[in-house]
């Protein structure tokens, strides 16, 4: 069948396409020059920004849990808080449930550098999307939620229900094309 070969051949294509581009983002979406994360917190890697927004969101995390959230491996994970401990970006505190095992949290300076590095990638995000009608906005975030929930419903071991995506704080109801609903 020529029309399958095709389809298949199409998909194929776009998966690899996508599949670049969102290495892509996830690689610039982040980028923060060495000297801006220097200035930030001298020894703060752009890898380790990841753990810090789990953090925030889940206080008083276990490296495990951590580690399961930003799906890599346990040690990469103890690695990269030790350093962030070394820091002063997170503490570690004994886990009174399980002595063998500790909990770990954001100090302030920790939460001050989160806030830092979002406040860069916020104006550089802004810049992108200066020249973006709020239609086109709208219409990329619309079609990100699609794809991130088709993601979230596929039956992968590691994969965790999509948690819902912060307000667009670009996003009023004043500024929706017609019949778009706030998503």
């Amino acid at each position: 069948m020529m029309g399958s070969s095709a389809t298949q051949s199409a998909t194929s294509d776009l998966a690899a396409r996508l599949e670049l581009t969102f290495r892509l983002l996830g690689k610039r979406i982040y980028l923060t020059s060495p000297g801006q994360l220097r200035t930030i917190c001298p020894g703060l890697d752009k890898a380790s920004i990841p753990l810090l927004v789990v953090l925030e969101e889940r206080a008083d995390a276990r490296p495990s849990d951590l580690a399961f959230a930003v799906e890599l491996d346990l040690s990469t994970v103890s690695r990269h808080l030790r350093q962030l401990e070394v820091l002063g970006l997170v503490t570690r505190r004994p886990d009174g449930a399980d002595g063998r095992a500790c909990r770990i949290s954001l100090t302030a300076q920790g939460r001050d550098s989160l806030s830092t590095v979002r406040a860069n990638r916020a104006v550089m995000l802004d810049e992108i999307f200066r020249g973006w009608p709020d239609a086109e906005r709208h219409e990329l975030r619309r079609l990100l939620d699609r794809l991130l929930a088709g993601l979230a419903a596929l039956p992968v071991a590691t994969s965790t229900p999509a948690d819902p995506l912060p307000a667009d704080p670009l996003e009023d109801s004043s500024s929706q094309p017609d019949g778009e609903n706030a998503a």
